[in-house]
């Protein structure tokens, strides 16, 4: 597209704080349209870390931080804003008169901004709030939390319903978050899967099992634990998050955390192991994805993204999320072999050529009705 001058892109996401695989997609994508002549980009975002400027800034990504970074350690108590409604407040802050289209990327607040006619809003929805709409499964093992919070529940819904219509276009991240978007804000979406990059170095493997996850209550971790723990298998815990020290005083000694690591070592502990495990009911999985990528099979919960992106020839499903459930996928999962093959080509689908071609096409196709 040629024009007389930059196209203005906002970017939006709930915050970056954590590095999680909303947000690496996010800055992923961010990357790949600054890369894009005609367009000129800038990312909003409610909260960003210092190691989020950092990587932001070395990206060569402009960015803007709402008014929450004000508030003495807003980092340490963000959780907090929600009840208030802080997080509506900062997004609605933001002012995108002078952006020709605005693409929030959420799965709590992000799709909340508002934007002139003229400015064309694409919301990527990575999954409907899970605290708001998957309230039961968020608030396991958090009964002090939910307490706290569940009556102010029924008042966000309604917030989060009525903010998701400010939006021009609903894509959503795979067709179990299409079957919600339209059972829980009526509207239609498009389906456009995330991606990996590929490229990978693939390794021998070795006899463990691994898992990558933010360690929360509603991922499941438990009982994973349980079953390593009967079993004796060595199983390697990739990643950080609250739960972090009570999985480890449960966890007997052949149960390794590695806490958060680099992409590079996490990726050759994925391509190492014998098989992932997988065992929460998640919109997508990314690392999925990563795991496809590096010739790596999955143990799967056989629901929600999981159970759209795989089949028994690329891992074992179980049907219960318990130890019982696990253990017996396990053993199945000794006497199996894949196809090395077959594992590297559906997970070459989820790639960037293609997410970004439909996206980039996407916005020239708006810009272009509105220069008509």
């Amino acid at each position: 597209m040629n024009s007389s001058r930059k196209y203005k892109i906002a970017i939006v996401h709930d915050d970056f704080i954590q590095f999680g695989g909303a947000e690496n997609l996010i800055f992923d994508i961010s990357k790949k349209l600054n890369l894009n002549s005609d367009f000129e980009i800038v990312i909003y975002s409610s909260l960003i870390s210092t190691k989020w400027k950092k990587k932001l800034s070395n990206a060569s990504l402009k960015y803007q931080e709402s008014f929450l970074s004000y508030i003495p350690f807003c980092y340490l108590i963000s959780k907090l804003f929600f009840i208030p409604n802080l997080f509506y407040l900062a997004f609605q802050s933001f002012n995108f008169d002078k952006f020709d289209v605005v693409l929030s990327s959420s799965t709590r607040f992000g799709h909340s901004v508002i934007t002139k006619p003229s400015t064309y809003h694409i919301s990527y929805l990575n999954s409907p709030s899970k605290m708001l709409w998957s309230t039961w499964e968020y608030f396991k093992s958090k009964d002090k939390l939910y307490r706290l919070v569940y009556i102010f529940l029924n008042n966000k819904r309604v917030i989060d319903q009525v903010t998701q219509n400010y939006s021009d276009l609903i894509i959503s991240n795979s067709k179990n978050i299409r079957r919600k978007i339209t059972k829980f804000y009526r509207r239609k979406s498009l389906v456009l899967y995330p991606y990996i990059e590929s490229g990978f170095m693939l390794k021998p493997k070795e006899n463990y099992y691994v898992l990558v996850s933010r360690l929360v209550s509603w991922k499941r971790i438990d009982y994973v634990i349980e079953a390593f723990n009967e079993l004796g298998e060595r199983l390697v815990i990739i990643g950080s998050g609250p739960q972090q020290s009570h999985l480890k005083k449960i966890s007997n000694s052949n149960i390794e955390f590695t806490g958060f690591i680099g992409e590079a070592a996490k990726r050759e502990l994925i391509s190492k192991s014998t098989a992932m495990i997988f065992p929460q009911n998640e919109d997508f999985g990314l690392s999925i994805v990563e795991s496809l990528c590096l010739g790596t099979p999955i143990l799967y919960f056989n629901k929600g993204g999981a159970k759209e992106i795989l089949n028994e020839s690329l891992g074992i499903p179980f049907e219960e999320q318990n130890a019982k459930s696990l253990i017996s996928a396990i053993n199945k999962h000794k006497f199996r072999s894949y196809n090395i093959e077959e594992l590297l080509l559906s997970g070459s689908k989820y790639n960037s050529d293609n997410f970004i071609g439909f996206l980039t096409k996407l916005i020239n196709t708006r810009l272009e009705m509105k220069k008509s």
